[in-house]
């Protein structure tokens, strides 16, 4: 599944760069050696004036975007650009496309003005609704008096009648014209001299005084019609407006598209920019990665298209390069939920063991183990057939567990946790709970020697001879694992050559021990007698680790055993209360561990995963293959 990888360093002239680089990203099988995307480049300025070009370019591609929501389709009659525009032909992209923004920017800048007079407009109307019933000139309203003084505005409706009889008091007259939301509006008439007593009365009152905008000239119909008409002749302006942007736009939609694409053919030299390194001659080197299997298809393609103006060199990784170089791995379709799990923990280095497989298998069999049952696992499958959308891809995941559930249901002879419906092809979890953390801990003995040799193989993978042989994780740990398991079986386990036995597997143990210790005490740079000590206390270390870490995977036996007898408990209940309520409690208690211990299985499932194993041989310093240009990644909308 990992694919081999080999080290590329394309050479070529800096007018053939932007189309090397365009076809590196085109066939998605090239990934930088360094990963510096973006990055300012000084020791290319020619190609740091392009990488500015296509910059300014996109920039403006995603401003017009903008302005026309998404931009104007191309006519099928179009022809695309067939190779990457040179650094000339960006700025001439670049002025079209500024000639285009200001056009925009015009239409944009008197379109935001228009609207502004028309929300201007329809707040007048607004405030003229109150107005509605006086058949008076509004203007006479405003305008200034010698003897009296005209007031407009509102006040609470519950407080008219006393506000009225007080303002009766200093020769106030009040002409209610209206009422809106709680509060009466009127026009109040006092005296001049008595004004500032009048205006004390209002504020008492929670008066709010409405200053009648000089639009308001005539009657309060006329005005109305007058602003009506103007609100439709600023909408005709605005469609007016939107037609002439049209037509000055009508006719570019072919060139706009070859732009798109120029821009995106650019993007892939641009992106390389800071990774190329200019030869004295001129030249550029471009170094890279690429799968092997690729390599001839990847030639090919350069000799066509840039008619050998290139040279290309290859080799193989080198010892020192494993976390630099990038990991191409390729799964079938079931295994990619499982896969995507094991990338969220980490990515392997290139050379190290690829987890995935394992990860997959343990996965689908612990799970089975903890949550046997074949009515549950049925449901749990069907569950996985029935998702839709971005979920689907997670139905290989449900189908595997649902299979696995149901396949330890038949081991276990176990129906919605009811163990008399079928006989148990094995053994039924709680009738021998003993005998199922004894099958749960030889399980999680054999987990973990299958992880100790994972570990093994990716220091001999590093080159790194010393701690595959005498570290924990290496042969020496393997030795004193087997060696202390097989001491404690064969204990227990009895025979006429039990001691035999057990001297051969406590020897086996003790040269483990002492291996790792003196390959600690090679390690430390403490002086002695503290470097004996503190070596002492790593390898008890490793002792203590294996050990709880077998005990661990007692929680196997445990769920399998928990999940039969909450489904007793919920049957006897059920039982209980006959008729309707028997069913409804079957009903949702098994929903209830359908989705609730369901979903702690499968948690617990994963925390042995990554704790028991991942984090005994998983690095997780390895870097993941991206091409320069991924074609399964979305565009970006100017595109």
């Amino acid at each position: 599944m990992t694919q081999r990888m080999l080290h590329v360093t394309l050479q070529t002239g800096e007018a053939q760069a932007p189309r090397a680089a365009y076809l590196l990203a085109k066939y998605g099988v090239f990934t930088p050696e360094q990963s510096l995307l973006g990055s300012y480049n000084p020791n290319n300025s020619g190609g740091q004036r392009y990488h500015d070009a296509t910059a300014l370019a996109r920039a403006k591609l995603t401003r017009l975007a903008a302005h026309f929501q998404q931009l104007p389709a191309a006519p099928e009659s179009t022809h695309p650009p067939s190779q990457p525009p040179t650094l000339a032909e960006l700025r001439e992209i670049n002025a079209w496309l500024d000639e285009l923004l200001q056009v925009t920017d015009t239409c944009r800048a008197r379109r935001e003005q228009l609207e502004r007079e028309q929300r201007h407009e329809a707040a007048l109307l607004d405030e003229l609704k109150p107005f509605e019933t006086l058949d008076v000139d509004l203007t006479q309203l405003a305008r200034p008096k010698r003897f009296i003084e005209t007031l407009v505005g509102s006040i609470p409706e519950a407080e008219l009648d006393e506000l009225t009889g007080e303002l009766a008091q200093v020769g106030g007259i009040i002409e209610l014209f209206g009422r809106q939301t709680g509060r009466a509006y009127l026009v109040v008439i006092c005296p001049q001299p008595r004004c500032l007593l009048s205006r004390a009365m209002l504020d008492k009152h929670h008066w709010r005084e409405i200053h009648l905008p000089s639009e308001f000239s005539g009657n309060p119909r006329q005005v109305e019609s007058e602003l009506k008409n103007l609100c439709q002749r600023i909408t005709h302006r605005v469609d007016n407006l939107e037609q002439s942007h049209r037509h000055t736009f009508e006719g570019i939609e072919e060139r706009l598209a070859r732009v798109v694409k120029s821009v995106e053919m650019a993007e892939p030299y641009a992106r390389l920019v800071a990774e190329t390194v200019t030869e004295p001659g001129g030249d550029l080197l471009i170094r890279g990665w690429i799968p092997q299997r690729n390599l001839k298809r990847l030639q090919a393609r350069l000799a066509a298209a840039l008619s050998g103006d290139y040279q290309l060199e290859t080799r193989a990784p080198e010892p020192g390069e494993r976390e630099s170089v990038p990991s191409a791995r390729r799964y079938p379709t079931w295994m990619g939920p499982f896969a995507e799990l094991v990338r969220g923990y980490g990515v392997p280095c290139y050379g190290d063991f690829d987890p995935t497989l394992f990860f997959t298998l343990s996965f689908i069999a612990m799970f089975g183990m903890m949550f046997g049952d074949v009515g549950h696992g049925l449901l749990i499958a069907a569950a996985g057939l029935a998702l839709r959308g971005e979920a689907k891809r997670f139905r290989p995941l449900l189908l595997a567990a649902g299979a696995s559930a149901c396949g330890f249901g038949l081991l276990y002879g176990s129906v919605f946790g009811l163990e008399h419906l079928i006989q148990p092809v094995w053994l039924a979890p709680l009738s021998d709970p003993a005998r199922m953390l004894q099958a749960a801990l030889w399980w999680g003995v054999g987990f973990l020697v299958a992880t100790q040799l994972i570990m093994l193989y990716n220091r001999i993978a590093a080159r790194n001879w010393r701690a595959a042989l005498f570290d924990a994780g290496g042969a020496a740990g393997l030795m004193l694992y087997v060696g202390g398991v097989a001491g404690v079986y064969f204990t227990f386990a009895g025979g006429p050559d039990q001691r035999l036995y057990v001297q051969f597997a406590s020897g086996m143990a003790a040269t483990g021990f002492v291996l790792i210790l003196i390959h600690h005490c090679a390690l430390q740079t403490e002086p002695w007698p503290g470097r004996f000590f503190l070596s002492l206390m790593d390898s008890l270390e490793a002792v203590f680790n294996d050990f709880v870490n077998t005990l661990s995977f007692m929680r196997v036996a445990a769920f399998s055993i928990s999940h039969v007898a909450l489904a007793m408990a919920i049957s006897t209940l059920s039982a209980e209360l006959g008729g309707i309520g028997e069913i409804i409690l079957l009903i949702l208690g098994n929903l209830l561990i359908l989705v609730l211990e369901g979903a702690i299985v499968a948690i617990q499932t994963l925390r042995l995963e990554y704790y028991e194993g991942f984090s005994r041989y998983f690095t997780c310093f390895g870097r993941e293959f991206k091409p320069l240009i991924d074609a399964r990644r979305p565009k970006p909308p100017l595109i």
